[in-house]
């Protein structure tokens, strides 16, 4: 197909640690708003190091995105 499946905006986007669900002690919960609507996507990776890169940069997006949002607003209130 040459539509993406889903578009996740980086302001409805979330990573949590879930091993339990996943079953992988290295496992990942992308969550994201489609059609009002919470999603989640399930990942892991063998290597530990690799799914924190990915939580980090998920986050990170997130983060930045909210102090170009509320430019105001101090570190710690985003």
């Amino acid at each position: 197909a040459k539509e993406p499946k889903a578009i996740m905006k980086i302001e409805h986007l979330n990573a949590t640690f879930q091993p339990a669900k996943i079953g992988n002690p290295h496992g990942l919960q992308i969550t994201y708003l489609k059609d009002n609507s919470t999603r989640n996507i399930f990942v892991y990776h063998e290597d530990g190091k690799e799914i924190v890169d990915w939580f980090n940069a998920i986050r990170a997006a997130r983060f930045h995105y909210l102090q170009v949002a509320f430019p105001g607003a101090s570190d710690i209130d985003v």
